[in-house]
């Protein structure tokens, strides 16, 4: 299966035209969210910096290291511009509304920060390894998990999370494609990792 960027493209696209569907978002029941989905940020937090401290300790030489060089800065990528859509939109979140039809009233709910960046991560581990070992598919289960998580505590709309998905899942296909560009810019395009040190 080859992932192209129209297909996050069509995602982001889906995901509007649902923001804007009267039956698509909803807040969810008042129902007890139990402790398996109330996490705050530890899930994300973790993948984030698990993929940071891999690239430093591995370096661009060896293939994971370059691989988390890569989810790296797709996060990066994804986060700024989650940070300048979500100014744009000024979405209200579901624990400030009932009404998911509340844009530009200064909130931030749209896209899902949580799952941008747990989707950024994840999208190059996957397109590198998904040949040589298809479990890696089993990490797209990150992303799913913080989809979940984030409309059942009422952080977010359903739209919030597929568009979040979106664009994690693009910045994370573009920085595959393009190689990490922090790493391009060192002297002879090579990060030695940590582990070399010791």
């Amino acid at each position: 299966m080859k992932l192209r960027p129209s297909f996050a493209a069509v995602l982001l696209a889906g995901a509007c035209c649902a923001a804007h569907a009267d039956d698509f978002d909803r807040r969810l029941n008042e129902v007890e969210v139990g402790p398996f989905w109330r996490h705050g940020n530890l899930v994300v937090n973790t993948t984030v910096v698990g993929a940071m401290a891999g690239a430093l300790w591995l370096g661009s030489e060896d293939r994971l290291g370059r691989t988390l060089w890569q989810s790296s800065e797709a996060w990066a990528l994804a986060s700024a511009t989650t940070e300048v859509l979500k100014v744009a939109t000024g979405r209200v979140r579901p624990t400030e509304t009932q009404d998911p039809g509340r844009w530009f009233a200064g909130g931030r709910s749209f896209p899902s920060g949580h799952v941008t960046a747990a989707s950024a991560v994840v999208t190059p581990l996957i397109l590198e390894y998904k040949d040589d070992h298809p479990m890696v598919w089993l990490l797209a289960a990150i992303p799913a998990y913080e989809m979940i998580s984030r409309v059942k505590s009422h952080s977010h709309w359903q739209s919030d999370v597929i568009a979040g998905a979106a664009v994690g899942a693009a910045a994370g296909y573009l920085e595959h494609q393009r190689g990490p560009w922090v790493v391009k810019a060192l002297p002879r395009g090579v990060y030695v990792g940590f582990h070399k040190a010791f």
